[in-house]
């Protein structure tokens, strides 16, 4: 008799641009369903049943936060950077970091516990990429004459970016420790969402414009978890 199948844990969410239902794994949400508007989400268990192995595979992949251990570097692909983390404990309950030349991070306090050491990465990663993001998707628009509204910078659970149809975009401050080429794409790709917010042929026509591999590039960006640490995915 084949054991029985049970359902993975799971959440679904609702999209404007689908058009097809996805399955996505991240460190971020684990196990997600992205369906389009008017899908019956009754056809998702049939759907989970049929990549079963596939879902199995790439969640065993996944760390869990008790999994976490203490970087000895950094190192941001977009600015070039390669940085040394150093830890000296100390009283306090808190960690705290502090950045020391050359290129070298102190991380001083609850230096044993690796969720705050986390915490402390992600507000100092945080600022970088909001320094770095925000004056060159304004560079990017002026250059290109792609008009947006707003930006903001945050960890996203599953997209690098996004753009709403009031022309508010936000980007991934995981975008450093992806290649300049790639993470240029996806900022070009934001400001083309301005035009237009679904990803027809119109809308990669328009983007091949300034992206002339852009299908290609899209296509390497959604393995991009790899790249990112796991402690700036929790």
């Amino acid at each position: 008799m084949s054991q029985k199948w049970i359902m993975p844990k799971h959440s679904v969410r609702v999209s404007k641009r689908a058009r097809r239902v996805t399955i996505k794994v991240s460190a971020y949400t684990g196990l997600e369903v992205v369906i389009p508007v008017g899908f019956k989400k009754t056809k998702i268990p049939e759907i989970l049943r049929s990549k079963a192995d596939w879902i199995e595979k790439s969640l065993s992949r996944i760390q869990p936060e008790d999994e976490l251990t203490r970087p000895d570097s950094v190192q941001f692909d977009l600015l070039s950077e390669f940085w040394r983390v150093e830890y000296a404990g100390s009283t306090g309950d808190k960690a705290k970091l502090v950045e020391q030349d050359p290129n070298v991070l102190l991380i001083t306090g609850s230096v044993d516990d690796p969720g705050k050491i986390a915490a402390v990465l992600n507000q100092w990663l945080q600022k970088r990429a909001k320094a770095m993001l925000v004056p060159w998707l304004g560079r990017l628009s002026q250059e290109l004459s792609l008009p947006f509204n707003r930006v903001s910078v945050r960890r996203q659970l599953t997209k690098w970016g996004s753009c709403s149809g009031e022309k508010s975009i936000s980007l991934n401050r995981n975008l450093l420790f992806v290649q300049p080429h790639l993470a240029r794409y996806v900022l070009v790709h934001e400001l083309c969402h301005c035009l237009r917010l679904d990803h027809s042929n119109r809308f990669w026509n328009i983007l091949e414009k300034y992206e002339p591999k852009a299908r290609q590039t899209a296509v390497i960006m959604r393995d991009g978890v790899d790249w990112v640490p796991h402690w700036a995915q929790v």
